[in-house]
Order: C-alpha cells, then structure tokens, then sequence
C-alpha cells in the first residue's frame, strides 16, 4: 500500500484518482463531481492505493477520514467511502497542457495500468468531462478517438 498526493471519488460503482500539482483543482474537482454528479468522497489530498489482483483499489488516508480541504474555508466533513477500485485517473493540469484528443496514456501503479486523461482542473466542465470518460474509456482508449455516449 502507498501513500499518494491526490484526491478520490466514487461515481457509481467506479473510482476516479484525481492527481496534479498542488493548486490545480483536485478537491475543487472532487467536490463538484459529489455536489453535481453524486459522488462519494473516498479520500481527500492524500489517498492509499494498493494492487488487489489485477485490480487498483482506493482508500482514504487514517488522518482524512471524510475530510476535505477547501482552500480559503477550511475542512469539509462529508460522507465518504472506505475503498472503491480505480477505473480512471485524472491529472488535473493548466489548459496549455491539455491535449486536443486524449491520448493513449496511462496510469502506472504496481503493474496495473488506468487510463488517464489530462484535463483542466479549472474548466467548469471538467467535472462532466469526468462523468462522460467512465463510461466512454470503459473499453479503453480508441483509435479514431469517436467515444459512444451511450452503451450501444
């Protein structure tokens, strides 16, 4: 188990990583993902990944339980998730970093690969960007990058 700078949420049955600099927007991002798209908070500025399998699970930190930091308030206490698997990573990064078209790229953990999007942590859209790439990424990066919106 490894201790990671990031933030996590759980949007139905599927756990996105938020990671990026600090000030990019991790608990900003994971706070709209549980106020708009009803998300649960797993963990806030620090996270425990660990391999179980072939699987890539999140918990929140001992000291975070069911807290989050919001910059120029203080703490949030919110309902949270003991530990949920990670289907998507986000780096959260400024617009000039964020490529057109996804890319085929990846987070790397202990063998296990996510896919990973680049996305800015100040787009008010980013949270949606977010909701529609679970389902979209859920057979993985494609070619032509053309993502149904729906299961078809």
């Amino acid at each position: 188990m490894t201790v990671v700078h990031a933030s996590a949420v759980l949007l139905g049955q599927k756990a996105v990583l938020l990671t990026g600099e600090s000030g990019n927007g991790k608990s900003t991002i994971a706070l709209q993902l549980i106020k708009a798209h009803e998300a649960t908070l797993i963990g806030d500025d620090r996270v425990y990944l660990a391999k179980h399998g072939a699987v890539l699970m999140a918990r929140p930190h001992d000291n975070l339980l069911g807290l989050l930091e919001m910059r120029g308030l203080g703490l949030l206490r919110l309902p949270y998730c003991q530990k949920a698997a990670v289907a998507l990573a986000v780096e959260l990064t400024s617009k000039a970093h964020v490529p057109r078209l996804a890319t085929n790229a990846v987070y790397q953990y202990d063998g296990l690969s996510i896919p990973l999007l680049r996305l800015d942590g100040h787009d008010p859209n980013t949270p949606l960007k977010i909701t529609l790439a679970l389902t979209a990424l859920a057979g993985g990066f494609r070619e032509d990058a053309v993502y149904p919106l729906e299961d078809q």
